[in-house]
């Protein structure tokens, strides 16, 4: 089979303008940042985010590339509100609609499946099923393909099985871009995660096109001796890129922990536009590409970060790196 390996510039410009996109990993946990980091520097825009929203969602917000987000988690953590989404949403400049925390791994459950929807009780009686807080439509209408995302948000009905009253009907997810960032991957796009799998291993089932980047890539030979730890099959993989410190400032299990300096930084400084265009300019477009942004990093912080076995990421003091 032909190596899928391409550089973090090419893989990135096969995604689209008003693409519907969706990134592994949760909150700061295997983050796909320096992808998202090129997603700017290529001025990509109204793309459509789906999944949950932590540090990549609110860069792409700040950056100008995102028209709607369609998710359940709207925050960088501890590290409060992402600030970006918060400013874009109150000035009705980006889309936001709410779907619950359950539906949306359900969702993804239902595309791996082949499934075209799945019944769920989870949302009834909450406000995610609210026709005045439905704003699917204004998504499709930024989306470039309005077909990826489904024509209704959700459909009640009865239970015709076991009489167990009401239940809501929720689409399976599709998206045309799934972003994951992994540890490892094979050069013909088998993948292995340490650590929590989050949905990566869902969402690859629902995307059109996937793009994996990774701290290492490494022969396939090595990863089919343990096949039992692959989570993702590389004919599920169309590209991979080889991207160390492709999740800082987040966490990658097994090989480095969270920057919480850095993380505070931009919690405080990215309040504003202002804020946010100045962070961006030192770390996006001053850097050019992520060379230059580990470069400006430096090997010294960045080491104090490396996992100490067996923890699988560094112990630290209070107040410390």
């Amino acid at each position: 089979m032909k190596s899928k390996v391409v550089s973090l510039k090419e893989a990135i410009q096969e995604i689209q303008n008003g693409d519907c996109i969706f990134f592994g990993g949760i909150v700061e946990d295997r983050r796909p940042i320096a992808a998202v980091c090129e997603m700017i520097r290529q001025q990509k825009k109204n793309l459509v985010l789906l999944g949950t929203c932590s540090i990549p969602g609110d860069l792409l917000a700040g950056g100008q590339c995102l028209g709607a987000y369609r998710g359940c988690y709207t925050s960088n953590g501890a590290f409060g509100i992402s600030p970006n989404i918060k400013r874009l949403s109150e000035s009705g400049k980006i889309v936001i609609d709410d779907i619950g925390h359950l539906d949306l791994s359900l969702g993804l459950l239902a595309a791996m499946a082949g499934a075209p929807f799945i019944a769920t009780k989870t949302c009834l009686g909450t406000d995610v099923l609210n026709p005045e807080y439905d704003n699917l439509s204004k998504a499709r209408a930024i989306a470039r393909d309005a077909r990826t995302l489904p024509d209704k948000k959700y459909q009640l009905m009865e239970d015709p099985f076991y009489d167990m009253g009401l239940v809501q009907l929720y689409p399976a997810i599709q998206c045309d871009v799934c972003v994951c960032h992994v540890q490892q991957v094979g050069e013909e796009g088998t993948v292995r995660i340490d650590g929590s799998l989050t949905f990566d291993h869902y969402a690859v089932h629902a995307a059109k096109k996937v793009i994996v980047t990774a701290e290492q890539v490494v022969p396939e030979e090595y990863l089919r001796r343990d096949p039992n730890r692959n989570q993702i099959p590389c004919t599920s993989v169309d590209m991979i890129v080889e991207v160390p410190w492709g999740g800082h400032p987040g966490q990658v299990y097994n090989f480095y922990d969270m920057d919480i300096p850095f993380l505070k930084e931009y919690a405080q400084g990215c309040v504003t536009e202002e804020g946010f265009n100045q962070w961006a300019d030192k770390w996006i477009f001053d850097a050019k590409d992520h060379e230059g942004y580990l470069e400006r990093l430096g090997a010294t912080r960045l080491e104090k970060l490396r996992s100490i076995p067996p923890y699988g990421y560094k112990p630290r003091r209070q107040g410390g790196i």
